[in-house]
């Protein structure tokens, strides 16, 4: 009599608690990721040699671009619509909850005032293709950029300011940015410049 085999089944794995796995880590990185904010231009900066980082947090930036327009932008979501609250107060404007939410997203922008609630009214989707003509910063006419400066410092006491400039940015832009600067007794800050490879045998001091 012929031995009866038992039917040979193929090995499974139960998936189920992988998959739970897989969507827990996905839910984890989308309730943590940081999404950057719209910048106003591009800015090709110089490089340098230096071992001194940038703080992560807390900055206030000046950028300057290769037509010599000039953005502002702070770092933190909250310090956006406090600034932009402070400026409206002191230069007698209101801005809607719409559009304080807008500007909160932008890292940077680069408008002179009376632009800039035309600007915020715009649709989403329109905002980043309007070439920006920068902030108004001659320090002998017409300047806005230290109007900001202090809105933004007295949103936040602890920002600390950078100045990232276009390679082919020129140094009349350049003085301006100072000048508003040091109209807010400010001579401290910082340079943004791409990393560059030191050569052998160098060091740093600090």
């Amino acid at each position: 009599m012929a031995k009866v085999r038992p039917k040979k089944h193929p090995p499974t794995i139960d998936m189920t608690a992988m998959t739970d796995v897989a969507f827990l880590l996905l839910t984890f990185f989308i309730m943590t990721a940081t999404f950057k904010s719209q910048e106003a231009a591009e800015i090709d900066t110089p490089s340098s040699i230096s071992a001194i980082k940038v703080p992560d947090d807390n900055i206030m930036m000046i950028s300057i671009g290769n037509d010599g327009e000039v953005f502002f932008g702070v770092d933190a979501q909250p310090d956006r619509i406090r600034m932009l609250e402070n400026i409206a107060e002191t230069k007698g404007l209101t801005f809607t909850d719409a559009q304080k939410q807008k500007f909160s997203y932008q890292a940077s922008f680069g408008f002179p005032l009376a632009q800039l609630k035309g600007w915020l009214d715009l649709p989403s989707p329109e905002m980043g293709l309007v070439k920006q003509p920068g902030i108004p910063t001659d320090s002998t006419g017409v300047s806005e950029l230290a109007d900001w400066v202090y809105a933004g410092r007295k949103a936040n006491s602890q920002l600390r300011i950078a100045i990232k400039g276009d390679n082919s940015a020129k140094f009349p832009t350049f003085k301006n940015v100072l000048a508003n600067l040091q109209s807010q007794n400010i001579n401290k800050f910082n340079l943004i410049t791409d990393s560059e490879e030191p050569p052998a045998g160098w060091r740093s001091d600090n």
